[in-house]
């Protein structure tokens, strides 16, 4: 069956709970119709870019463990004992 399909271009606004509501008029009655939503926004900014920055700005910085270098003593080949314990399972 072939498929009519129609573009249709609508602004709108996000309320406060960053949700989008579209009533959008077909003129379709009782037929199933597939729609492809994508969007953009008007601000370079996004809340999730806004969200990521706060997240990082209360991230702890990275532990340096260089200290810890040549402190564990081993037993076996590192490899060796990998495959051991793998085969474990």
């Amino acid at each position: 069956m072939p498929m009519s399909q129609q573009k249709i271009h609508v602004h709108t606004h996000t309320g406060k709970d960053g949700m989008v509501h579209l009533d959008i008029p077909l003129g379709v009655v009782n037929q199933d119709v597939d729609l492809i939503i994508s969007y953009a926004t008007t601000d370079e900014s996004s809340p999730a870019d806004e969200e990521l920055a706060e997240i990082l700005a209360q991230a702890k910085p990275s532990s340096d463990l260089s200290e810890y270098r040549g402190t564990v003593n081993l037993t076996e080949e590192p490899l060796a004992y990998q495959q051991k314990v793998r085969d474990e399972w």
